[in-house]
């Protein structure tokens, strides 16, 4: 097998490797609804056979006893990605799955399921704009699939679409090759959509000079201005869509690491930090933050804001990568980074483990403190990082393939 195919493999049962964990098996054809006004949802991905079947469960306590989905649960069939809305979590079908369906509690404090729309293909990225309403954005597949791109605007409680916007194609964003998108926010009336150039036939990355970003104007969705930097390449990684983190005054911080084990077939500039002001069309010259030079030469693999400048991150260990380690996400170690002071502190008390791919960042940050699904030797357990130290304990196991989100509801 080859490694993209390999990789796409790990996609299909959410990036992970089934055998690394303790499948659960349900004791009941149809799950039991969880318990009532529990704290925390988690989205547990089990695969068996080749297929994966997710259960969406609730609990009191990530910190102790077993989290698994023995008897209860929500289920999902097919493949989801799982994004925290203003008022529930959106779970977001692929790999053929066209639907993006609520997941709530109900009036006397059950996890269910609520409204739902359907997508015409694939919906790359869906964002918060507000309190009131959702973004997602489709690409077409390739060239061939179509030569617009589909803005949704949905509403936030009900997921009832409210428009779709397709007068913008996709162009200039292909004009090197297809866009793959690795990331999307919306401040200060812009949205910004951020790529990686890249052959759908061969998924080369022969272009990673630069940092992408398109800006539209929003609400309008209009197309604005194509913004590039040198300073760093791509932005972002396949499949991750971890490009942007935007602060507290919605100025977004830029990740790029044209990581081998994360995609890219090549790597022509370090891995770094650039910045884009609320609302503004180009990249602020007065900042970078070169992270190789900080870290040693690594690479962040996946990050996650979590509140004043800080960014909790799983940073790769393989110093240097090479062709053999693309697609492996592999000897992974967690990090917190200061962008403003530009620092790199290792997380006291995580083991070095490998990832999941990437997709959505599965973890939870709240009060300064970071939720976080580790594997390691055979066995999956929740880690709880407080950021002001950067030390972390372990608590629950988890019994289940992976962890597909960790959510505060």
């Amino acid at each position: 097998m080859t490694k993209m195919n390999s990789f796409l493999a790990k996609s299909v049962a959410a990036l992970a490797l089934a055998a690394s964990f303790t499948a659960c098996e349900s004791d009941s054809d149809s799950p039991k609804a969880s318990s009532q006004n529990e704290a925390y949802t988690v989205s547990l991905g089990i695969t068996s056979n080749g297929t994966t079947t997710y259960y969406i469960v609730s609990t009191d306590d990530l910190m102790s006893d077993t989290i698994n989905a023995v008897g209860k649960g929500i289920e999902q069939n097919g493949y989801h990605d799982y994004i925290q809305g203003p008022h529930s979590v959106f779970s977001i079908g692929g790999l053929g799955v066209t639907d993006v369906t609520t997941i709530q509690r109900s009036q006397n404090g059950q996890l269910e399921e609520g409204g739902s729309f359907i997508f015409d293909n694939r919906i790359d990225e869906f964002r918060a704009v507000d309190d009131q309403t959702m973004l997602g954005l489709e690409v077409p597949a390739n060239s061939a699939s179509g030569q617009n791109l589909t803005f949704y605007t949905v509403d936030a409680r009900s997921a009832e679409i409210l428009q779709k916007h397709k007068s913008n194609t996709v162009a200039p964003l292909s004009d090197k090759e297809w866009p793959s998108v690795t990331g999307m926010e919306i401040s200060g009336g812009k949205v910004y959509v951020a790529y990686v150039p890249m052959n759908t036939n061969n998924y080369a990355t022969p272009y990673t000079d630069e940092c992408y970003v398109a800006v539209y104007d929003y609400p309008s969705l209009s197309f604005r201005t194509l913004m590039t930097d040198t300073r760093v390449g791509n932005a972002g990684s396949w499949n991750a869509y971890n490009a942007f983190l935007k602060d507290e005054q919605g100025n977004l911080y830029v990740m790029s690491n044209s990581a081998l084990a994360n995609g890219f077939s090549q790597a022509t500039r370090k891995a770094g930090f650039l910045r884009i002001g609320s609302g503004k069309t180009t990249f602020d010259s007065d900042y970078f933050f070169d992270f190789e030079a900080v870290s040693g030469g690594l690479k962040p693999a996946h990050v996650q804001y979590v509140g004043n400048g800080k960014v909790y991150a799983e940073v790769s260990t393989l110093n240097p990568q090479t062709a053999s380690d693309r697609w492996s996400d592999r000897s992974l170690k967690c990090c917190i980074i200061d962008l403003v002071k530009k620092t790199v502190t290792d997380v006291e008390g995580i083991p070095v483990h490998n990832g999941n791919g990437g997709r959505r960042f599965a973890v939870l940050v709240e009060d300064g403190q970071v939720y976080h699904c580790i594997e390691s030797e055979g066995n999956s357990y929740i880690y709880r990082t407080d950021v002001a130290t950067a030390k972390a304990v372990r608590g629950a196991k988890v019994e289940a393939t992976f962890v597909a989100g960790i959510f505060g509801m």
